[in-house]
């Protein structure tokens, strides 16, 4: 039986993930007025709807996957920063989609557990996936990644490595030319993967994530796409002069571990960065193509995302880190469905990672569990509703451990549609003005004619804190 038979008598739609890492919002061209080349991901939005404002709960890796996965903020499922794995009680959306009858796959990154020190011999997890093909990281581990080289091309493997973090030196501006074949690199890889788990999957609907690690560094696409912005006007980080000053002494920390060792190095990376963009793009698009050609495509839920930005250079810093500013917590994001989407659309109303599993849900006619942390857009997507989001809430903690940096921090941020507001463990306070200054160089927060915000922001932050409660633990009597 072809699998669009098995989803037609089952009446459920097929869905497809295709996730990068460190991706910022305006590395899309449908988001960047065409200065990144991202012509296979642009013909998707231009094909549903694309998210304007889609903010994560966490700036990092491991905390913000979960929460894409699980509904739930970081204090709930307990990855709070990177290094802690998701405990495997977490019910996650796989578990759910296997229930109803999908197979569920994931094909490269997920990142639910370390990669630093694990055994590549032991099996991952299930995390309520049916197929795990695990590479979280290109090139560094003995990982499914490392084995297809070696079964695939054995000659190019010292061409396809990149240092392992844990025992050489990288830094946020890594960055090279990828030495073997385009069909050799990871990209290809994730791609390729993920076709061969749709066209196995034949019997039953079928949930994929393709989990790409591009733009991610170090960046290292190959030379093709490197090419394509010789050229290209990429334009400078965002920068002003001695913005930093009324900034807690973290951003200064950050901006002092972040600067290059020329000046040029700033546009070089991005050069490298949105050609990487570029490069991750295309086998996106093969991806697609595939289920166009066979015929299935209209019948998927097509979902893109990354877990997190890139600062690029923004505000003197690189990476990403919870400073919470807009090129590391705000990211791309739509949704391509046309039996309900409608094309051409934009959603520009606040829309959080933990809302994407409930939303999912909602479009396939499922039920999530009840302790999801996120609400259901799909109303909103579909254009029947007006509902808007007051606030997204994003959680950091850094607990002590011999692998913190600095000391142990605490993070709390809020967005609404007027402002972000910003507190850590420390008292420290950060209050922008995303109306009066959108580029996020003044901090509001001492400034009188501001205090009133400044206290309404508080105020909303604490009520947000106070009503958001792990509801998994449920009364069962009256005592």
């Amino acid at each position: 039986m072809k699998a669009c038979e098995a989803m037609k008598e089952n009446n459920l739609p097929n869905i497809l993930f295709l996730t990068t890492d460190q991706q910022r919002f305006d590395a899309l061209g449908s988001n960047s007025e065409g200065r990144v080349l991202t012509p296979n991901l642009d013909r998707l939005v231009s094909e549903g709807t694309n998210f304007t404002r889609f903010y994560v709960n966490h700036p990092v890796c491991m905390p913000s996957r979960a929460s894409f996965l699980t509904g739930r903020y970081p204090s709930h499922h307990g990855v709070t920063t990177n290094g802690i794995p998701l405990p495997e009680t977490e019910t996650t959306i796989a578990h759910v989609l296997s229930k109803a009858g999908y197979r569920t796959g994931n094909l490269g990154k997920l990142h639910f557990i370390p990669h630093s020190g694990r055994d590549y011999s032991q099996p991952h997890p299930p995390y309520g996936f049916d197929v795990h093909v695990n590479a979280d990281e290109p090139g560094c581990y003995p990982d499914a990644y490392i084995k297809w080289i070696r079964e695939t091309a054995p000659e190019m493997e010292s061409k396809v490595r990149v240092p392992d973090p844990a025992k050489e030196q990288r830094g946020s501006f890594d960055r090279w030319v990828f030495e073997a074949p385009d069909e050799l690199s990871y990209s290809a890889w994730v791609a390729n993967e993920t076709i061969n788990f749709i066209d196995s999957s034949t019997d039953k609907p079928w949930f994929a994530i393709a989990g790409f690690y591009l733009p991610h560094a170090p960046c290292n696409p190959t030379q093709r796409w490197l090419d394509l912005y010789d050229e290209s006007p990429i334009g400078p980080p965002l920068q002003a002069e001695r913005e930093l000053d009324d900034k807690p002494d973290y951003f200064k920390d950050v901006a002092d571990v972040s600067q290059p060792e020329n000046e040029k190095d700033w546009l070089d990376f991005r050069r490298y960065y949105f050609a990487s963009c570029s490069m991750v793009d295309h086998y996106c698009g093969l991806i697609v193509q595939h289920l166009r050609e066979q015929g299935i495509l209209d019948n998927t839920i097509v979902v893109f995302y990354s877990d997190h930005g890139e600062a690029a250079g923004d505000h003197f810093m690189m990476a990403k880190h919870p400073t919470n500013y807009e090129s590391i917590v705000k990211v791309p994001a739509f949704i391509r469905y046309p039996r309900a989407v409608p094309s051409n659309t934009s959603v520009e109303s606040l829309f959080e990672s933990v809302d994407l599993f409930p939303t999912i849900m909602e479009a396939a006619e499922l039920q999530p569990p009840d302790w999801v942390d996120g609400v259901s857009q799909w109303s909103t997507i579909q254009g029947s509703s007006d509902y808007k989001k007051e606030c997204v809430l994003i959680e950091h903690h850094e607990p002590k451990s011999d692998f913190a940096w600095k000391t142990e921090t605490a993070v709390r941020t809020i967005v609404t549609e007027k402002y972000k507001y910003w507190v850590n463990n420390h008292g420290h306070e950060v209050l922008f003005d995303l109306q009066k200054d959108p580029d996020e160089f003044i901090n509001f927060a001492s400034h009188p004619s501001h205090f009133p915000l400044l206290n309404e922001a508080r105020l909303l932050l604490l009520n947000k804190l106070m009503n958001t409660f792990d509801s998994r633990h449920k009364k069962i009597a009256p005592y």
